[in-house]
């Protein structure tokens, strides 16, 4: 008799702890979205039951914030199905169709977030989680006018958002980001400066100044910002990409690949992280395992743009320019970018096919007039021609804007040297050594003798 009560209660505890525990994970996984641990929300709430508004949003937000897009909006449109007359799941919605670029139906998605927000109300008369909710949709919102190229429109949301909330630091990043976006540097910085007075470490805000940073050539600066920001929140994905960027154009390639990795975790379901964490490993000359990481998101998506891209860098520095080039044909002319056009050129140069090389190099540098490599390939270009005056316009435009190769220097006063410009480089040569004098190679020193001779000075 014992044994069969015993049986019956641990039959009964476990019919009732089942539920128990899903509801214990959904609200854990609620509060794990809250705030901002995505990762740990997905794991949570993966075996929820999807019989609520609040279970099928929540998910849809872990998976939006992980890279499964796909997956998110099907489980948000489950949310709208269980109630359509709340903001919530058509506010995150719109996001998930500003990342792939539908604009028009993001802006429909914002529009029916509002007619359930109420605007109606005077600021006096909200609840703090009301005010809330009303500012992260009007960001929202603004986000997709910026993405749309409507920048005027983005600014007129947040500013309707400040009639709510005017100390509420995502407004200003909000503010931000469209001045940026607008390539009006000040008016963003003093934005994303005012969002740090009103919350001190606020990782978005020191995101931005980190990119504003970064578009001026201050890598150090941008740097300094993204570490700040991850260091304020570890979840924080973007300023992971972004300082996994840095590292890789600074040649810290073993810093860089740390910050991909833990992009790739934070967002595990794009392919971004894996091909960014593949063109680190690219950067480290280790080829061999770029590829295998590209070859495992390509298997997903044989048409992925940045996966295909990279892919070709690798075989260029394998010099398999032929096959370099069907990679980067398979890549829509809309994704390449000002880097990608110089490293065909660069296929071109190897190949002593000038003409071609110079064609990619002036696109590049329309796309992109700042961009101190290009004019550092050219130069490359002009060199092999023999042409050492045009390098040396080319080498110096490089030099003037910053360029991190100092190769570039080298080159620049072995061009001196067939110009007759003795002088020249050797001043060249002293800059070389200034930028940093335990990176000389032979070949400096090889150059520096060469110019004296010229010069007579032997």
């Amino acid at each position: 008799m014992i044994t069969k009560i015993l049986t019956s209660l641990l039959v009964f505890l476990f019919v009732f702890s089942v539920p128990l525990k899903a509801q214990d994970n959904l609200e854990k996984g609620i509060s794990a979205v809250k705030r901002g641990d995505y990762v740990q929300a997905l794991e949570l709430l993966k075996g929820v039951s999807k019989d609520s508004y609040e279970a099928n949003l929540y998910y849809g937000i872990a998976l939006f914030e992980t890279g499964s897009s796909g997956d998110a909006e099907k489980s948000l449109k489950s949310a709208i199905s269980k109630d359509n007359e709340r903001p919530e799941a058509y506010s995150i919605l719109g996001e998930i169709y500003t990342e792939q670029k539908k604009y028009s139906e993001a802006a429909v998605q914002f529009e029916k977030s509002k007619n359930f927000l109420p605007l109606n109300k005077s600021k006096d008369d909200l609840e703090k989680a009301e005010i809330e909710l009303i500012i992260s949709v009007l960001k929202a919102e603004s986000e997709n006018f910026i993405a749309d190229g409507k920048v005027d429109k983005a600014i007129a949301s947040l500013t309707t958002a400040k009639i709510y909330d005017n100390k509420n630091p995502l407004i200003y990043v909000g503010l931000g980001d469209a001045y940026y976006a607008r390539g009006a540097f000040e008016p963003a910085k003093t934005n994303y400066d005012q969002a740090l007075k009103y919350k001190s470490n606020y990782a978005p805000a020191l995101y931005g100044l980190g990119k504003i940073a970064f578009k001026k050539k201050k890598y150090s600066e941008a740097l300094e910002n993204f570490l700040k920001a991850t260091d304020a929140d570890n979840n924080f994905a973007p300023a992971f990409f972004e300082k996994g960027l840095i590292f890789y154009y600074l040649d810290r390639f073993v810093d860089a690949i740390d910050a991909f990795e833990r992009y790739d975790k934070l967002v595990p379901g794009s392919p971004r992280g894996k091909t960014y964490l593949a063109k680190a490993y690219y950067g480290k000359r280790d080829c061999e395992r770029s590829k295998q990481i590209l070859d495992e998101v390509l298997a997903k998506d044989p048409n992925y743009s940045e996966a295909n891209k990279y892919y070709a860098y690798c075989l260029i520095e394998n010099k398999e320019y032929e096959k370099a080039l069907e990679y980067f044909n398979k890549i829509k002319p809309e994704d390449l970018n000002a880097e990608d056009e110089t490293k065909i050129a660069t296929i071109y140069i190897s190949l002593k096919e000038f003409s071609k090389a110079y064609e990619h190099l002036d696109k590049a540098i329309l796309m992109d007039s700042l961009e101190a490599n290009t004019y550092f390939e050219y130069g490359k270009a002009y060199f092999g021609e023999q042409k050492y005056t045009e390098a040396n316009e080319k080498f110096a435009k490089s030099i003037e804007l910053g360029v991190l190769n100092v190769g570039t220097y080298v080159y620049s006063a072995i061009s001196y040297y067939y110009t007759k410009e003795y002088q020249l480089g050797i001043d060249r040569l002293n800059q070389y050594l200034e930028k940093d004098p335990s990176i000389a190679i032979k070949s400096v020193y090889l150059w520096y003798g060469n110019n004296y001779v010229g010069l007579k000075k032997y």
